[in-house]
C-alpha cells in the first residue's frame, strides 16, 4: 500500500511538472520535475522516505535503457561501434582513473579505493537528463548521437568500476588482473547476455504472431516484461543487467521488420503504451532526485561550514577535471574513431553535454551503510560530492548550451497546415488512383484523411449547389441503365420522377412541409386500394415465382442504387478542387452514409484499416520526398511525421478499441 500511495505521488508530481513546463517553457523541463521533487520531499510521508537502488535501476532504468535500445538507428549503430567503445569504455575507465587521483588529492584523508569508488559514481551520463535539457536546442548532428550512444553503454562502466571500488576497500585487497577480468565480463557478458536474450524474446513474440496470439493483451505485457527479465537474468549471471537491456532493445530495433508481423492495432497500442509509460518513468526519474536532494543536505548539517564548503569546491574541481578530460579527448580525437576532427565548439559541446543524472545519485545511494559491523567511512561525504556533480553537470549545461548552438526553429503554424493539407490531398490522390478499391471503402478513407487538415465550415449553398448536380448525373446513370436493356424502361421512369420531383434544399421549410403533406396524403388514399390490387396478384402467382420476381426486384434494385452512386462520385471526383473539397467531401460522406446502410456493407474493418495503413504511407512518403528535394526543413519534417503517427494511432484505436477491451 505504501509503495502504491508513493508510487502514485511521484506520478502526480511528474504531471504536474509537465503543466508548469507547458506553462512556463523558458526552464528546461527537469528543474520542473526537480522543484516538485523537493516539494514533495516536504511531505511527512516523504521524510525518511530511501532510494532502493536495485529496485529502481529494475523497475524505472532498464525499461527506459530497453525503450531508448530499441529505437537507436541500427544502421547508425552498426557505424558507430568503434566510437562506442571508445567513449562507453575507454574514456570511461580514463575519466575514472584520473578522477579518482584527483580526488585523493583533494581529500587525501578518503583512502584511494573510496575515491575511485566516486569517480566511478560521477562517470556515467543520463541519456534522459541530455535529452531534457537539449529539448529546444539544434545540436551538431555527430555531437548528439555520439552523446546518446555513450550514455547507453557508459553506465555499465561505471558501475563495474564502482563495484571493484568498493570490493577492494572492504577486502582491503585489489588485484589487478581479477579485476580486468571482472570487468571484461560484466561488460561484454551483459552484451552477449542482451543480444542473444533479445533474439530469444523475439523470436517468441514471433511465434505469438504465428500462432494467431498477438493481442493487446498478450503482446502489451510481454513487451513491458522483457527489460525487467532480461536485467534481472543478466544480473544473476554477474554481467551487467544495464548493458544486456540496452542490447536487447537493439536487438528489437534491428528486427523491426520481423516484428511488424504483429497486427497493426496492436503494434500501435504497444508503441502508445511505451510512450506513456517513459514519459512517466522519465518523470519520476527527477521527481526522485529532487525527493532524494533535501535528504542528502539533511545529512551535512552535523558536519561544520567549513567542510562543507570545502566539498563544495571539492565537486566543483572534480566536474572541471572532467569537462577538461572530454574536451581534450574530443578535440584530439583519440583513436581516431571520428570521420574528422571535431571543431573547438563541437568537442566543447561535447565535453558539456556529459549530463550526469540519477544512476550517478543511485550508486551514491547504494554505497553500504556499514562495512565491518560498523558505519560505512565517508559515506555522506561521497554521496554529497557526487550530488553537487549532478546539479552543476545540470546547471551548467543549460546556461552554456544555448550560447554554443542555435535554438531549435519553430516552423511557423501556417506553413505547418499548407504541408500537411498537402500532404493529405497526395495521399487521396493515390487512393482515388487505385481502381481494385471500392467506392464504399475509397469514401471511408478519404473521409478519415480529409479530418486530419483543419477544415473551416462547409457553406451550404455550395453543398446545396454540389447535390444538385450529383442528383443529376445519378438520374442520368439510371436513363444509361434503361438504355442498355440492363433494367425496364418504366422501372428507369419511376426512378427518375422520384429523384426529380423530391424536395430539395433550395425549397423552403413550408414548401417542403406542403410537400410532404401531399405526398403522405396521396399514399394513404392509395393504399388500401393497392393493398387489395397485390393480394389479387399474389394469389394469382405460384410461391416460387412470387419469390424469383422479388430476388429480381432486389437485383433491379441494387443495379441502380450501385450505378447511381457511382456515377455521383464520378461526378464527384471531377469537380472538386481547392476551393470546393470541403462541400465535396460533405456530399461525399453522405452518399457513402447512404450506400452502407441501404446497400449494406460488405468490406470488413480489417481491409478498411488496411487501406488507411496504406493512406498513411503515402503520406509518410510525400514527406520525406518533400523532405529530400528541400522543400521543408528538417524539423518540419519531424512535425509532420509525428502529427501522422497521432493520428494513424487515434484513427486505428476508433476502429478496433473494442477488440482491445475483447482480447
Amino acid at each position: 500500500m505504501l509503495v502504491f500511495y508513493s508510487l502514485t505521488l511521484l506520478i502526480v508530481a511528474a504531471i504536474i511538472a509537465n503543466i508548469l513546463y507547458t506553462i512556463f517553457p523558458s526552464l528546461p523541463l527537469t528543474f520542473y520535475q526537480i522543484g516538485c521533487g523537493f516539494l514533495l520531499s516536504l511531505l511527512p510521508f516523504f521524510q525518511n522516505y530511501s532510494l532502493e537502488p536495485e529496485i529502481f535501476m529494475l523497475m524505472v532504468i532498464a525499461p527506459l535503457m530497453f525503450n531508448d535500445g530499441q529505437n537507436t538507428s541500427a544502421s547508425y549503430f552498426r557505424h558507430s561501434i568503434r566510437q562506442i567503445l571508445n567513449l562507453a569504455v575507454i574514456l570511461a575507465v580514463v575519466t575514472a582513473v584520473i578522477i579518482g587521483l584527483v580526488a585523493h588529492l583533494l581529500l587525501p584523508l578518503i583512502p584511494l579505493a573510496l575515491c575511485f569508488a566516486v569517480a566511478a559514481i560521477v562517470t556515467p551520463t543520463d541519456s534522459v537528463a541530455f535529452k531534457s535539457i537539449t529539448k529546444d536546442i539544434e545540436l551538431p548532428t555527430s555531437v548528439s548521437g555520439a552523446l546518446e550512444n555513450e550514455s547507453l553503454f557508459n553506465d555499465a562502466s561505471g558501475i563495474v568500476i564502482f563495484n571493484l571500488a568498493l570490493a577492494s576497500f572492504i577486502s582491503g585487497d585489489f588485484s589487478f588482473a581479477q579485476g580486468l577480468t571482472r570487468f571484461l565480463i560484466s561488460f561484454f557478458g551483459g552484451l552477449v547476455v542482451g543480444a542473444v536474450a533479445g533474439l530469444i524474446f523475439v523470436k517468441i513474440q514471433t511465434l505469438l504472431v504465428n500462432k494467431s496470439m498477438d493481442t493487446a493483451s498478450v503482446i502489451v505485457p510481454f513487451s513491458i516484461m522483457t527489460p525487467i527479465a532480461i536485467y534481472l537474468f543478466s544480473e544473476e549471471l554477474g554481467c551487467s543487467g544495464i548493458l544486456a537491456v540496452v542490447a536487447a532493445g537493439i536487438i528489437y530495433g534491428i528486427n523491426q521488420s520481423r516484428l511488424k508481423l504483429t497486427s497493426t492495432s496492436v503494434r500501435l497500442v504497444t508503441n502508445a503504451t511505451w510512450g506513456v509509460i517513459t514519459s512517466l518513468l522519465n518523470g519520476v526519474v527527477f521527481v526522485l532526485l529532487g525527493v532524494t536532494l533535501p535528504k542528502v543536505i539533511k545529512r551535512m548539517i552535523p558536519y561544520s561550514n567549513t567542510l562543507i564548503i570545502k566539498l563544495v569546491f571539492d565537486a566543483l574541481a572534480i566536474y572541471l577535471v572532467m569537462l577538461l578530460i572530454r574536451y581534450i579527448w574530443m578535440r584530439t580525437n583519440l583513436f581516431g574513431v571520428q570521420d574528422k576532427v571535431p571543431t573547438t565548439r563541437e568537442a566543447l559541446v561535447s565535453a558539456v553535454g556529459g549530463v550526469h543524472g540519477t544512476i550517478t545519485l543511485a550508486m551514491a545511494l547504494s554505497i553500504p551503510l556499514t562495512s565491518l559491523g560498523q558505519p560505512f567511512p565517508f559515506r555522506d561525504q561521497l554521496i554529497y560530492i557526487a550530488t553537487i556533480v549532478i546539479l552543476l553537470s545540470l546547471i551548467v549545461p543549460t546556461i552554456t548550451l544555448p550560447l554554443l548552438c542555435p535554438k531549435k526553429q519553430v516552423e511557423d503554424q501556417g506553413q505547418f497546415n499548407q504541408y500537411r493539407g498537402e500532404m493529405v490531398n497526395y495521399a487521396i490522390s493515390q487512393v482515388k488512383q487505385d481502381s481494385t478499391i471500392a467506392l464504399l471503402d475509397r469514401n471511408y478513407v478519404i473521409d478519415m484523411l480529409n479530418s486530419q487538415k483543419n477544415n473551416p465550415e462547409v457553406d451550404r449553398k455550395q453543398v446545396q449547389e454540389i447535390m444538385a448536380g450529383a442528383q443529376q448525373v445519378s438520374v442520368q446513370a439510371v436513363v444509361d441503365l434503361a438504355a442498355e436493356g440492363k433494367i425496364d424502361q418504366k422501372i428507369a421512369n419511376l426512378f427518375s420522377r422520384r429523384m426529380i420531383t423530391a424536395p430539395s434544399n433550395h425549397l423552403g421549410f413550408w414548401t417542403r412541409i406542403k410537400y410532404i403533406f401531399k405526398y403522405q396524403l396521396r399514399r394513404f388514399k392509395s393504399r388500401k386500394k393497392t393493398k387489395q390490387i397485390k393480394q389479387r396478384i399474389q394469389a394469382a402467382i405460384p410461391k416460387q415465382t412470387r419469390q424469383q420476381i422479388h430476388d429480381q426486384r432486389q437485383q433491379t434494385n441494387l443495379l441502380i442504387k450501385d450505378a447511381m452512386f457511382t456515377s455521383a462520385n464520378s461526378y464527384l471526383d471531377q469537380i472538386e478542387d481547392d476551393q470546393n473539397s470541403n462541400a465535396v467531401n460533405f456530399v461525399r460522406s453522405s452518399y457513402s452514409f447512404r450506400q452502407s446502410r441501404s446497400a449494406g456493407d460488405t468490406q470488413t474493418d480489417t481491409d478498411r484499416n488496411s487501406l488507411l495503413i496504406k493512406s498513411f504511407q503515402y503520406e509518410y512518403a510525400y514527406v520525406a520526398d518533400a523532405f529530400k528535394a528541400g522543400k521543408i526543413s528538417k524539423s518540419l519534417s519531424d512535425q509532420l511525421s509525428q502529427s501522422i503517427s497521432t493520428d494513424q494511432m487515434a484513427y486505428m484505436e476508433q476502429g478496433s478499441g473494442t477488440d482491445f477491451l475483447l482480447a
